[in-house]
C-alpha cells in the first residue's frame, strides 16, 4: 500500500463478501450431498418410483420398480450405471456411440428412449419421475 491505511467500512465489506463467498460455497456442497442422497434412495428403493411396463397401464409394485433390482449384483440383466458406462461415448442396443446427460437420462426414463434416440426394450419400466428426482438419480450415478 501507499502508506494509507484501509478503511474499516471496506475492511468489513471485504470480510462480508468472502462470507457470503463460503457460505454460498458451503450450501452448494449441501445440496449436492442431499441430491446424491435422494438419488441414492431412488435408485435403491427406499423412496419408491411410479413405474409401468410399457404397453401396460397398472403401475408396478414399488419393489419391482427399483432400478438396483436390474442393474447390481451378479443376475444383473440391465448395464451397470455409473459414470464411465453413462457420461462416456458408447454404442448401446445397436446405435451409435452416445453418452448421457441428465436430461438424456430423464428421457430414457420417462419415455424409454436412448441418447442416440434407440428406443429401449419394453422390460425397461417407463417412470413417472420429476425433474428434481431425475437430477437427484443422475448426481447418484455420477458419483459410483
Amino acid at each position: 500500500m501507499n502508506g494509507r491505511r484501509r478503511s474499516p467500512l471496506i475492511t468489513i465489506a471485504a470480510a462480508a463478501v468472502a462470507a457470503v463467498a463460503m457460505l454460498a460455497a458451503a450450501t452448494a456442497a449441501f445440496l449436492a450431498l442431499q441430491g446424491r442422497a435422494e438419488g441414492a434412495a431412488l435408485y435403491e428403493g427406499r423412496q419408491p418410483l411410479v413405474a409401468r411396463v410399457s404397453g401396460h397401464e397398472q403401475p408396478l409394485p414399488a419393489i419391482a420398480a427399483r432400478c438396483i433390482n436390474c442393474h447390481e449384483g451378479a443376475q444383473a440383466i440391465g448395464p451397470a450405471l455409473n459414470e464411465r458406462t453413462l457420461a462416456q461415448p458408447l454404442a448401446r442396443r445397436g446405435g451409435p456411440p452416445s453418452r448421457y446427460d441428465a436430461a438424456a437420462l430423464c428421457r430414457l426414463l420417462r419415455e424409454g428412449i436412448d441418447p442416440a434416440s434407440v428406443l429401449v426394450p419394453r422390460a425397461m419400466p417407463r417412470y413417472e419421475i420429476d425433474g428434481r428426482g431425475c437430477e437427484a438419480l443422475w448426481a447418484h450415478l455420477q458419483s459410483r
